[in-house]
This record gives structure tokens, C-alpha cells and sequence, in this order.
């Protein structure tokens, strides 16, 4: 009777022990998450390279607007040019410069859409290059600051967030040489 009862008495003490680590453990639960965002659009807007990044993209475009403006120009004149000349023009010959102003504004039309493309791309690379420098930034106060992840803001991504895991201003701070 007393070894029944020892047995159950140590069954009980070993379902205790597994209780115990059990509840221990949930107690602990998992590691705090610590997260934070930067805006890089703000990185983009306001840091020195940022700046200096988007004046090169605004003159080149300002160059590209000018070619099509000039080309634009010279498509309206010689519209303009044919229309002075429908009149005396025999209808083949008419024809003939429909046709190669035709040609024209669809070469123009070509133009516009490859250099929207060309300027698209070269701005993509700007924002790449820039938050490529950044990267290396927000590691680095990640790991400091102990964060598990950092999000960059934007409409699609965080939608709310209180302004304390706002890790922008000091990301923009570093960038400019600052800290």
C-alpha cells in the first residue's frame, strides 16, 4: 500500500513538474517584437543626396522637354507650311507630304513615349542608389535600437504608426552626414 502510494505520490510530482515548465514557458512567450519605419520618400525629398539627386533628374527632364518642345515645333510648322500649300499643290504631291508629316508625328509620338521610359528609368536608379545608402544606415539603428524590423512608409505598406518608431529624421540625419 505505501509503494502505491509512493508511486502515485512521484507520478504526481513528475505531472507537477511538467505543469510547472509548461505554464514557465507560455509566461515567457515569444521574444518582443520591436518594429519601425522609415518614410524614404521624406529620404528622398530631404537628405542632401536626395536633393542633389532629383535637381539631376529635373535637368535632364527640362533637356528631354526641350528636344520635344523643339520637335513639337518644328511638326506644327511644317503643318502649318502644308496647309499654306493645299491649295497649288497637285493632290499626288499633297499626298506624298501628308504621308511624311505623318511619319513625322509618329516619329514624334515615339520619341515622347522613349523618353518617358528613359526618364522613368534614370529616376528608378536615383531612388535605388539612394536608398541603397540608406540601407546600410537603418541596419545599423536597427541593431542598435534592438528593432526586429524596420518598414519603410508608404500609402500601401503602413497604414498608421505612432511617430516614436519613426526612424526617418535620424536616417535623413545620417545620410547628410550628421551623427
Amino acid at each position: 500500500m505505501v509503494r502505491i502510494h509512493h508511486s502515485i505520490a512521484l507520478g504526481l510530482v513528475g505531472l507537477g513538474l511538467i505543469v510547472i515548465g509548461m505554464v514557465r514557458a507560455d509566461a515567457a512567450g515569444p521574444a518582443a517584437t520591436k518594429v519601425g519605419y522609415v518614410d524614404l520618400q521624406r529620404t528622398l525629398n530631404e537628405t542632401k543626396i536626395g536633393k542633389k539627386a532629383r535637381k539631376r533628374l529635373e535637368r535632364d527632364k527640362d533637356k528631354k522637354q526641350k528636344e520635344l518642345d523643339e520637335a513639337s515645333k518644328a511638326l506644327e510648322k511644317a503643318a502649318a507650311e502644308l496647309n499654306k500649300q493645299r491649295a497649288v499643290l497637285k493632290p499626288d504631291v499633297l499626298r506624298q507630304r501628308e504621308m511624311e508629316l505623318q511619319q513625322k508625328y509618329v516619329k514624334l509620338q515615339e520619341k515622347f513615349v522613349g523618353l518617358q521610359q528613359e526618364l522613368a528609368a534614370m529616376e528608378a536608379k536615383l531612388v535605388r542608389d539612394i536608398f541603397a545608402k540608406a540601407a546600410p544606415v537603418i541596419a545599423d539603428i536597427a541593431k542598435r535600437d534592438g528593432y526586429t524590423m524596420v518598414l519603410e512608409k508608404s500609402e500601401s505598406a503602413v497604414l498608421w504608426a505612432v511617430p516614436s518608431i519613426d526612424l526617418t529624421d535620424e536616417v535623413n540625419a545620417r545620410l547628410d552626414g550628421g551623427k
